[in-house]
């Protein structure tokens, strides 16, 4: 495996890490390979920037709920690697409401962590986001025992202002962005090879 490969890590959140009853476990017996893509092109109706491609769900749905559409599309949900692709994949997120993204909040690490979680590991510091209260503290920001998913707000108003983050309950119905990323899908076929 190649060196590249070794610092991308999925963290296959075990639901019961919420302290909510709105996930549903995905089993390995359940899971499957991720289809393989051709890194140059998008599907059609993607979002093309670097070497990933990113799909907007347009339907609302949960976040567990979210992140399992994301899997059927061979995709993990967005995750920020740096401010250039925050940037520009945030100009395709819709334009008026929540969108999740794959940044959680564990509720059993609120004394040992003042820092959320992504998805894949390599991600940019989650503190860089534009959260609504800054500087971040993760209360001030929504996050409690009952909301610990976070996600980004879109308002009509095309200014840095009306545009944050915000933890939410993981139950609520939100847009959601999902990202393909070559390296991060290799990684996971090589894993779950492993473990099957």
């Amino acid at each position: 495996m190649s060196s590249v490969l070794l610092r991308f890590k999925l963290f296959n959140w075990s639901y019961k890490d919420f302290g909510t009853s709105a996930f549903t476990d995905i089993s390995l017996d359940q899971r499957q390979r991720f289809a393989d893509f051709p890194t140059g092109l998008c599907p059609d109706g993607w979002v093309r920037f670097s070497d990933s491609c990113y799909w907007i769900e347009q339907h609302k749905q949960s976040f567990a709920e979210a992140e399992k559409r994301c899997y059927e599309k061979n995709a993990t949900l967005f995750v920020v690697n740096s401010q250039d692709e925050w940037d520009a994949v945030r100009e395709h997120f819709p334009q008026v409401g929540f969108t999740w993204i794959g940044l959680v909040r564990f509720t059993h690490r609120e004394r040992s962590e003042d820092f959320p979680t992504w998805q894949t590991e390599g991600a940019v510091n989650p503190t860089r986001l534009n959260w609504l209260i800054r500087p971040y503290k993760p209360v001030s920001n929504g996050w409690s025992i009952l909301a610990n998913c976070a996600a980004h707000y879109s308002a009509a108003l095309n200014w840095e202002a009306s545009a944050y983050t915000y933890y939410q309950p993981c139950s609520f119905k939100h847009f959601s962005i999902c990202e393909r990323n070559s390296t991060i899908l290799d990684f996971l076929n090589r894993k779950f090879d492993i473990q099957s």
